[in-house]
Parts: structure tokens; C-alpha cells; sequence
């Protein structure tokens, strides 16, 4: 999935929805997003205990709106490309 993929299937949500990334069973809140080459990885700071906060989508959509509509997002553990999301409990979950 790239960012103008991305735009345009989540253009009508709630722009407070946090943004988590599945892992197996769990899911794990994205509150770090790094530039590399053609992609956009999504991930959390190793030590997460409370005092970083997911990101929200409207946080997420004014911290990309610079980047070319032809970025990738991927994971930023092992860079797999995301290839879709889905609502739970007011989070949109990659995966």
C-alpha cells in the first residue's frame, strides 16, 4: 500500500483514530515513522511505557502530506510492505 492509497481509503474516517500495527495476536501502536528511500516506515520506540503516543490519523496525515503520494508504508522491524488495514475499536490497524 503507498500514502495515495492509503488517502483515499481513509478520507472519511474520524481523524482521531490511533494508529496500530498488527504483530501476530497484538497489535502495537505506531508513534515513530521514518523516511527511508521510497518507503515510510511505521513503528514504535523500543521502550514504550506509557509516555509515547499513538498517533492519530490526523497526526499521521499532517506529518505525510510532504511526502510523494508514491510512497510505500511499510513495518519498520522487517520492512514488509502493508497491504491494508482495518477498524478495531477506534484504531486503524495495519497489517
Amino acid at each position: 500500500m503507498n500514502l495515495d492509497e492509503f488517502y483515499r481509503a481513509s478520507g472519511t474516517l474520524n481523524p482521531k483514530l490511533t494508529i496500530l500495527i498488527a504483530a501476530g495476536k497484538h497489535f502495537l501502536p505506531v508513534n515513530e515513522l521514518t523516511i527511508d528511500k521510497d518507503s515510510l516506515l511505521l513503528g514504535k520506540t523500543s521502550q514504550s511505557h506509557g509516555k509515547f503516543a499513538t498517533i492519530t490519523l490526523d497526526q499521521f496525515m499532517a506529518r505525510t502530506r510532504q511526502l510523494p503520494i508514491t510512497t510505500d508504508l511499510r513495518t519498520s522491524n522487517n520492512h514488509q510492505l502493508v497491504f491494508g488495514f482495518r477498524i478495531v475499536n477506534k484504531s486503524i490497524v495495519f497489517y
